[in-house]
């Protein structure tokens, strides 16, 4: 297989992501590769936002339980939830469960490595200078599970819109909003109801995963090598590659990881990678234990440079 610089050097306009022409996005940036973070009663202080961008971290395609407000997004996660605003100095994160949204953020990670190491690729320069603030999010795996099923052949509005009635109808009220439902809260729930809050086909799906996704089968889950848990995710009824690979990346937090969706197709595709599993091997070994993020870096550019650029 050729090298994937000679590979995207030979992609149509269509698919070639990387070969677009460079676009000014660093602007006025913190330059230190480590953030400072301090927690408080109140929430979590972030100085320095050059790999923090709220809205590209959130807008990534990583979660769905968000919504722009008032300067900033509104977020919630299981049953908790946070408002967080980018600031001149940083981000700053309001929240009465300030150590659930440290882990969230991965904010103990140092993202000006990782940015590093993806940056010294040739083919990812400018898609990582474009995504250099998308932080990958510790996200619950039960609750990435259901929304990921959710997500199967969906577009992100009807998928935000179907994961909030779910949560009206089986959650706990909490914090001016309702908590993503727990397993034993959705068990009651009959293929009927998923049917009723607007899951079309996915309904059995998600009845048949709340019976299988047990306690057992989230800790075995998270014991096992990323190979194995994806192969463990594709026992569940409705989810085939690409959404046991975004459980594994926003679920598990493995970076190992890389989900391939139409815009990885349409950036990526092509030559002798004309399939999606030879597109995700290809750059699994490519990219290894940072895959997940390269993903991200490329779905970012693919979606909000290269296909802004073309509609301009």
């Amino acid at each position: 297989m050729r090298r994937i610089v000679a590979a995207t050097d030979r992609r149509s306009e269509r698919s070639a992501v990387f070969a677009c022409q460079s676009v000014a996005i660093r602007g006025a940036l913190c330059y230190n590769k480590l953030m400072k973070v301090a927690k408080d009663d109140s929430g979590i202080t972030v100085e320095g936002s050059e790999y923090f961008s709220v809205a590209d971290t959130l807008e990534c395609g990583q979660m769905f339980r968000f919504a722009p407000r008032g300067g900033g997004y509104e977020v919630r996660s299981a049953d908790k939830s946070c408002f967080l605003r980018q600031t001149e100095s940083g981000v700053r994160i309001d929240t009465s469960d300030p150590d659930y949204f440290y882990g969230y953020f991965a904010l103990d990670e140092d993202y000006g490595d990782y940015y590093e190491r993806l940056h010294a690729f040739p083919e990812l320069k400018e898609a990582s200078e474009a995504g250099r603030g998308i932080r990958l999010l510790r996200q619950d795996p039960f609750e990435m599970i259901i929304s990921f099923i959710i997500s199967a052949n969906n577009n992100i509005p009807r998928i935000k819109g179907i994961i909030e009635r779910l949560a009206a109808r089986a959650g706990r009220r909490t914090n001016g909003g309702y908590a993503f439902p727990t397993r034993d809260e959705l068990l009651p729930l009959t293929q009927a109801d998923y049917a009723a809050l607007g899951a079309g086909y996915r309904d059995s799906y998600l009845y048949s995963a709340v019976r299988t996704v047990t306690e057992d089968f989230l800790n075995e889950l998270k014991s096992l090598p990323t190979a194995e848990a994806r192969k463990m995710l594709l026992t569940v009824k409705g989810v085939g590659p690409k959404v046991a690979d975004c459980i594994v990346l926003f679920g598990l937090g493995r970076r190992d990881s890389f989900p391939v969706d139409t815009w990885m197709k349409k950036a990526l595709g092509g030559g002798e990678l004309d399939t999606p599993v030879k597109i995700h091997d290809f750059y699994m070994a490519r990219y290894g234990d940072l895959a997940g993020l390269a993903q991200q870096y490329i779905f970012h550019y693919a979606r909000n440079v290269v296909s802004a650029a073309r509609n301009d």
